[in-house]
């Protein structure tokens, strides 16, 4: 872009084409796309670090639990870094990867996905608009996403559209306190912790609203995570079918 400057000598006119002047600031739309992009770089760099002792005490089972479920096509929400991959097991038909956040889908597209036998593709879809047909999965997975995404209800009305008769959506997700006082201090603490944590939020009652869309909770396992403040320590992760 360069401006121009009008300026008249002896009865005529000169246009000089001059470079615009840099102030030295960042206007009022380009500040939190910066912010944003900054904030999803060192999410993305530290999330596995952060996460090593939790993931050696608890979630790595967990995980290891829930996946043996999956089966026939396979889709993956919110891969992240893709600490699940290991978890699959070698039965099911495809696996699809989707992970709206590119740092994160930087560092998954740098793991080895190469298996003998199953397709593995990694797709940047947001669960609220996949653009899929009616009846495209077998298996949804969930591992700590449900709490980040912007319309919980939505996201499941997605997730319950992809999912074909009988399929499944697996799920491991942290919630709502059970307890008066912890969940007083998860209000509290949540507006500045969606803000540092990818728009976590600490007060989801996620069982109900799995039930409110339509699928049927089949099995739901109660554990405290390990390793993790109170405020972010109560979980389920289970199953649920749809009809």
């Amino acid at each position: 872009m360069f401006r121009n400057v009008l300026t008249e000598q002896a009865n005529s006119t000169i246009i000089k084409i001059c470079p615009p002047r840099y102030s030295g600031r960042m206007n009022s739309r380009e500040t939190p796309i910066l912010l944003k992009k900054v904030h999803s770089y060192l999410l993305a760099k530290s999330y596995d670090f952060a996460m090593r002792n939790t993931e050696k005490r608890c979630l790595q089972q967990w995980r290891s639990n829930l996946l043996s479920q999956a089966r026939g096509n396979v889709l993956e929400i919110g891969a992240g870094t893709g600490v699940n991959l290991q978890h699959y097991p070698g039965h099911i038909a495809q696996l699809t990867l989707s992970e709206p956040d590119p740092q994160m889908r930087r560092i998954l597209q740098k793991k080895n996905l190469t298996t003998p036998t199953i397709p593995v593709h990694i797709t940047s879809w947001e669960i609220e608009t996949t653009g899929m047909p009616d009846s495209s999965f077998d298996t949804i997975v969930s591992t700590l996403v449900l709490c980040s995404v912007p319309d919980l209800s939505r996201s499941l009305s997605e997730i319950y559209r992809l999912l074909r008769p009988q399929g499944t959506l697996l799920f491991l997700e942290h919630v709502a306190s059970d307890h008066p006082q912890t969940l007083h201090w998860q209000r509290r603490v949540e507006p500045f912790w969606s803000l540092c944590a990818g728009n976590c939020r600490l007060t989801r009652d996620t069982a109900v609203a799995i039930q409110t869309s339509g699928l049927e909770i089949e099995r739901c396992i109660e554990a405290p995570m390990a390793g993790t403040p109170s405020f972010v320590r109560r979980t389920i992760r289970g199953s649920a079918r749809k009809a």
